[in-house]
């Protein structure tokens, strides 16, 4: 029954935040517009070098063309010229086989990755420079006058076979290249197409994912929404635990600082017993040993016999009031514990620095005849009891004096650390320092540490730890033996009104 009972059902929740949310969404988003990214620079160079190769092979048609126009006009040329005899039409054929050369080696060079264009470049080349040759001959025999001789070279038209083969050629490379741009066009279109789908399919994946990423945002907001609801449901339950056990406790406090002013105040009562009648037997000793002085006169004894047995009652005596004494300084220390337990915190606000410098000066006359100081660093202002401060910090300060060492000037440091909701205040003093394995003893009650050459109770650091512990806060010792201690005193920035308060109902 108790092992069912402690199993935890699963919270409906618990399963909504196990769905992948919008981090995974996001790191799939990223590697999808990566490879989307990655596609589209691949098809954007692909595209642009496809734009590159239509480009290229419309230079080539362009260049073709271009040579066939310049033909052309060197033949219109050359025959204007040998009917006419004008020098326009032989400066227009010169023009124009001025243009013809670097028009076909550009063809040439356009093409140098064709070897099939190159062929025809080369065939084309040695046609060009044989019909040039022809149109040059019968155009020097008409600027010698020959007219008839030029007429005549004209009408046999020796290169005409080499002609017909040349515009044959020029037909060739026209329609190889007409062939590659439609190729090219093709593939920069199927380029541009797909780059196009990549770049749709890219958004809509990406839109898909955004609705996607937004609905789990969406769940997973409903789910901490329901999950803070429990975790509230959950606190105040917590709360009310909380509150009853502290109200347990407050009352076992209660019942043991009661016990503990009881059980003190009704020690007193057989303890003054003890010291009335101790004091009785010690008047009584005179008389005793008066008459056991006559006793042994009479007798004829010596009186010196009875020195020893004086000597032993007087130290008897001796300890029993030491004894006494030490039982009554216990029974003060326990009553002051006891009420200070029972004592009320009053909040106010409290100059740290000023506190330190006001318990500084209360012993400006010891420090100054055992050369020590303290110096105090910057401190902040808390809200807090400032009696409880004053105790808890005067006797750490009156330890540092008390375990000084002897060969050295009694240093203290005073310094703050700020915590969220908290001030740490630190007491460092080159002193005496403890012995590791007395660290935590030193707190309890009536416990000391070292050589016991200096007098106490064994109290002081007890009752710091617990009005320490009364304000919310904690203390700490971190200590080298032989060169000093610091003391770490944690404490809320802002004492709750409720700490220290009592149910006295």
């Amino acid at each position: 029954m108790t092992a069912a009972l402690t199993q935890t059902a699963p919270r409906p929740w618990a399963h909504r935040l196990a769905t992948p949310g919008p981090t995974l969404l996001l790191l799939l988003g990223f590697a999808i517009l990566v490879a989307i990214s990655a596609s589209s620079i691949t098809l954007i160079h692909r595209a642009r070098s496809d734009a590159e190769s239509v480009a290229h092979t419309l230079r080539v048609m362009n260049a073709v063309s271009q040579l066939q126009v310049l033909i052309r006009r060197t033949e219109s040329a050359e025959r204007g010229y040998l009917i006419t005899g004008r020098e326009g039409f032989a400066r227009f054929y010169e023009q124009s086989k001025a243009q013809t050369g670097p028009t076909l080696e550009e063809i040439a060079t356009l093409t140098a990755d064709n070897p099939e264009q190159q062929q025809r470049v080369a065939e084309a080349r040695t046609l060009i420079a044989e019909r040039l040759a022809s149109y040059e001959q019968s155009m020097a025999l008409r600027t010698a006058g020959d007219l008839e001789g030029a007429v005549a070279d004209l009408r046999a038209d020796r290169t005409e076979g080499a002609m017909t083969r040349l515009g044959t050629l020029l037909v060739e490379m026209k329609a190889a290249e007409t062939e590659l741009l439609d190729e090219r066009t093709d593939a920069s279109h199927d380029s541009t197409v797909w780059l196009t789908v990549v770049s749709l399919a890219g958004l809509a994946v990406v839109l898909a994912l955004g609705a996607l990423a937004l609905t789990l945002n969406r769940r997973q907001i409903d789910a901490l929404k329901a999950a803070q609801r429990e975790l509230e449901a959950a606190n105040q339950g917590l709360e009310k635990r909380v509150a009853e056990r502290t109200a347990d406790l407050k009352e076992a406090n209660d019942e043991i600082q009661s016990f503990a002013y009881i059980v003190s105040h009704d020690l007193r009562s057989p303890l003054v017993n003890i010291m009335g009648f101790t004091s009785e037997i010690e008047a009584m000793r005179g008389d005793l040993f008066e008459r056991l002085a006559q006793l042994r006169a009479q007798a004829g004894d010596a009186p010196e016999a009875d020195a020893e047995l004086a000597a032993d009652f007087e130290e008897a005596l001796g300890f029993i009031k030491t004894s006494i004494t030490r039982m009554d300084r216990l029974i003060h220390a326990i009553l002051a514990l006891s009420r200070e337990g029972r004592k009320e915190f009053v909040p106010v606000d409290v100059d740290m620095g000023q506190l330190f410098a006001n318990l500084r000066d209360s012993m400006t006359h010891q420090l100054h005849e055992a050369g020590g100081e303290i110096a105090i660093k910057r401190l902040p202002v808390i809200q807090s009891d400032r009696l409880a401060l004053e105790q808890i910090f005067t006797n750490l300060l009156d330890n540092a004096f008390k375990y000084r060492r002897d060969d050295v000037p009694l240093r203290v440091e005073v310094s703050a650390v700020d915590t969220p909701g908290f001030v740490t205040f630190v007491i460092q003093d080159n002193g005496r320092g403890i012995d590791p394995k007395d660290r935590g003893r030193v707190f309890e009650l009536f416990r000391r540490s070292g050589r016991q050459d200096r007098p106490g109770e064994g109290i002081g650091l007890a009752h710091v730890r617990a009005l320490v512990r009364r304000m919310g806060g904690l203390i700490s010792l971190d200590s080298k033996l032989g060169e000093g201690s610091t003391f770490k005193v944690t404490v809320p920035r802002r004492l709750p009104t409720e700490t220290g308060k009592k149910d006295h109902g």
